[in-house]
């Protein structure tokens, strides 16, 4: 027996092929020449030309629209790592020490914890 494997076909190239089978159709179909008014200008432009377009625009407009965000959201970035440097070169980044994971370590509790403190509690 060969147990050489063959290439299975790629599919990403399979729907590719198919999918610019269509747009060769859809243009065939959609040749025609529309007039598109505005204003005043008059133009004269294939259909499926204007579809595409339209579907272009379609797809690109809520992408254009999160410019200024993306702007905001660098000068705030700009403006952290700058602060993150001064903090760094002045020296204010102590090690601190960590606190009990549960909170307040009982061995501080033994240290404020005297006699008088024990008979309080024991003559209840």
């Amino acid at each position: 027996m060969n147990d050489v494997k063959k290439n299975p076909i790629n599919l990403q190239l399979v729907l590719i092929l198919v999918l610019a089978i269509f747009l060769v159709i859809f243009t065939l179909q959609n040749a025609e020449s529309v007039a598109i008014k505005l204003f005043f200008w008059n133009v004269n432009i294939p259909l499926v030309l204007l579809i595409l377009v339209c579907l272009l625009v379609g797809y690109l407009l809520p992408h254009f629209s999160y410019i200024p965000r993306i702007w905001k959201l660098k000068s705030e970035l700009s403006k952290t790592k700058k602060e993150k440097e001064q903090l760094e070169s002045s020296g204010s980044n102590r090690v601190k020490e960590k606190p009990h994971p549960e909170g307040v370590a009982f061995d501080d509790l033994d240290e404020d914890y005297d006699d008088e403190d024990e008979d309080a509690y024991t003559n209840r």
